[in-house]
């Protein structure tokens, strides 16, 4: 698995899942490294903003869409992308 950094976007990571070899799926008008979706992840600014990420290979933050709590922004997982894949991560930074 490739895990994310400690923060994406400026934001803490809290859950995180990753596709493996294959994406969970494109994002559409998205060119390049961008329109294959690799990685989602729940993130939290410190003003406690709370949103999902979709993100590329390289974890580079391509699509968000804010959340008001932590099961929603798992929950809501666009319909264009492989859901029944997801496996989600509690984040837990490497020792």
């Amino acid at each position: 698995m490739s895990m994310p950094p400690p923060m994406l976007d400026g934001a803490h990571v809290l859950w995180w899942t990753w596709a493996g070899d294959e994406p969970f799926g494109e994002l559409p008008g998205a060119d390049g490294d961008n329109r294959l979706v690799f990685g989602f992840a729940v993130c939290q600014y410190d003003n406690s903003e709370l949103y999902r990420f979709t993100c590329n290979r390289h974890w580079q933050v391509v699509q968000d869409m804010d959340h008001t709590d932590e099961e929603q922004a798992k929950a809501d997982i666009p319909g264009q992308y492989d859901a029944s894949r997801v496996t989600w991560q509690r984040y837990v930074a490497e020792p």
